[in-house]
């Protein structure tokens, strides 16, 4: 009896999971030959908040009278928005380097979280320096499991499928913290990330770039056969919707370890825009994209 009970309960996920893929509204006509993936917050995410890390640090290098977790999160807050506004893509526009743009950003960090405190440059130097050597290193960051399931998925199924990033990071994504976690830049055929292109999403120029850098490995792709994924509802999806790529919502609000950073950058126009339309695009998990994305490329062929 139990044994039937487990069965019935099975049949009845498999159908509640065919039913949700189903209701998924990728265009028809167009076979999907590209996927375009986020990074922060749809692959990885940090391994413990980042208030944490930055207070961990400031006890190792035993900062003059350090800050408090909350004075930390108030100035860490403030002081990324006004560093991202005043000089874009992690110093990209501005032509200095994401170290450079990092040191500025964390001493506005100190000076926000306790403008009464000031620390000597040796003192701050090697403050920083823990804490960039801690986003660099495999303890800052780790891959969110619903991600490595999507990326093992695709590859035993032998897909044709070509994956690239669209990302608003730091070049550093890219060349260090992608390969030190299980090489996971291995996946990935394309790179464009903000710092490199100059520009963020939701601008079109870079996705532009990401659709230029995946016609190298398929000459003739159109943009409506690249679906773009990812959890920023401005950034990732009306952005690539704007632009001409299909597009899947991811939300992760579910996630603890999730946080959402450029919260203030308007999501764009794009034909057809509406909460139903995003609504009907929202998925919560990368293993059942993995699903449709299959499924979808099996129907094509």
């Amino acid at each position: 009896m139990a044994i039937f009970c487990s069965i019935q309960i099975f049949c009845l996920l498999l159908l509640l999971l065919q039913t949700f893929v189903s209701s998924l509204t990728l265009s028809p006509q167009k076979k999907i030959r590209a996927i375009s993936l986020d990074v922060t917050g749809t692959l990885l995410a940090t391994r413990e908040p980042v208030i944490k890390s930055y207070h961990d640090a400031a006890l190792w290098a035993r900062l003059t009278d350090p800050p408090s977790q909350a004075e930390l999160k108030r100035g860490f807050k403030i002081a990324f928005r006004e560093r991202c506004i005043e000089s874009p893509c992690f110093g990209g526009v501005e032509g200095i380097s994401g170290r450079d743009w990092w040191r500025t950003t964390v001493a506005r960090v100190l000076h926000h979280a306790n403008p009464d405190v000031s620390h000597s440059e040796e003192e701050f130097d090697r403050y920083f320096r823990r804490v960039y050597q801690h986003f660099g290193s495999p303890s800052g960051y780790m891959v969110l499991e619903d991600a490595r399931g999507m990326l093992a998925s695709l590859r035993e199924s032998s897909s044709d499928l070509l994956l690239g990033i669209t990302s608003n990071t730091p070049t550093r994504h890219m060349e260090s913290v992608l390969p030190m976690l299980d090489s996971l830049h291995d996946h990935f055929s394309w790179f464009a990330c903000s710092q490199d292109v100059k520009h963020e999403k939701p601008a079109i120029e870079i996705f532009e770039a990401s659709y230029n850098r995946a016609k190298f490995w398929l000459p003739d792709l159109q943009k409506d056969e690249i679906i773009h994924i990812g959890d920023s509802y401005a950034c990732d999806y009306c952005g690539a919707r704007r632009f001409g790529f299909q597009a899947l919502l991811l939300d992760r609000s579910s996630n603890p370890s999730v946080k959402t950073y450029q919260d203030w950058l308007e999501a764009p126009d794009y034909e057809g825009k509406s909460l139903e339309d995003a609504k009907e695009n929202t998925i919560t998990d990368l293993n059942e994209v993995a699903s449709l994305l299959l499924q979808d490329t099996t129907k094509s062929c």
